[in-house]
Parts: C-alpha cells; sequence; structure tokens
C-alpha cells in the first residue's frame, strides 16, 4: 500500500522528528511536562495547535498522557528525511555538474560517488590523480 502524502508545517514535522526519539509528554498536564518540550526545542503551545492534527491525521496517538509516534507517523518521519536527504544529493550533483569545465576530475568522481557506482575510498584516491 502507498504512504498517503501529507503535508505537515515544519513544527509538526519536528514533533514527528522528537516522538521518534520518545514519546512527549503532553504539554497540557504540568510545568514539567512543558518544560520537557522547551528542552526538546520545542513549543508547547503549538501542541494546542498542531497536535490535534497530527492525531487526526493518525501520525501520533495520546496513550496514557504522552505523544506517541504512529506506524504511520514513523513512516512519514522517515519519508521526509529521505526526500531531505535525496534534494541534498541531487544539489551536490548539481554542484558536479557546475564544476566540469574548471575540474573535470573533480566533478566526474563527485558524480559517480553520488550515484553509487564507487565508494568514498576510490573517490579520494580517484580525485587525488590515481585512476
Amino acid at each position: 500500500m502507498p504512504l498517503p502524502h501529507f503535508e505537515l508545517t515544519s513544527s509538526q514535522y519536528r514533533i514527528l522528528a522528537e516522538a521518534s526519539l520518545r514519546p512527549l509528554p503532553d504539554p497540557a498536564n504540568d510545568e514539567a511536562s512543558q518544560q520537557e518540550w522547551i528542552v526538546r526545542e520545542l513549543e508547547p503551545e503549538e501542541a494546542r495547535s498542531e497536535v490535534p492534527e497530527l492525531v487526526f491525521l493518525g501520525l501520533v496517538a495520546m496513550q496514557g498522557g504522552t505523544l506517541a509516534l504512529t506506524a504511520l507517523g514513523s513512516a512519514v518521519h522517515h519519508r521526509a528525511g529521505q526526500e531531505a536527504a535525496e534534494e541534498r544529493l541531487a544539489a551536490v550533483v548539481r554542484l558536479a555538474d557546475a564544476m566540469e569545465d574548471a575540474a573535470p576530475r573533480l566533478a566526474r568522481t563527485v558524480r559517480r560517488l553520488a550515484q553509487g557506482t564507487i565508494s568514498l575510498g576510490e573517490a579520494l584516491a580517484e580525485a587525488a590523480g590515481g585512476d
């Protein structure tokens, strides 16, 4: 079954990321719970606006006073990480393409490394001139 696409806010993605590490306490419980959110660099006020939508979408669940990631939430969190890594890798390849005239050996090596056709060790040796 394909993973549905969700348009989440950056704070919702951040909540998913933190919940993937360990469940978050419900900040409505007490001041200690709010402090936990602050320590984890989350805004307790965001819980009032962001968490209900995450629960509605089935990405998190409230269980015993804590906010836990669901299997769907975990999949969405990991897919977002994969998409971000793909974007960074694509940027590296675009940089290699732009460097083609100035440093053709390095550009070719970076492109091959990004494509997975050579290892990092092979890329370092090739970039140093040891084709």
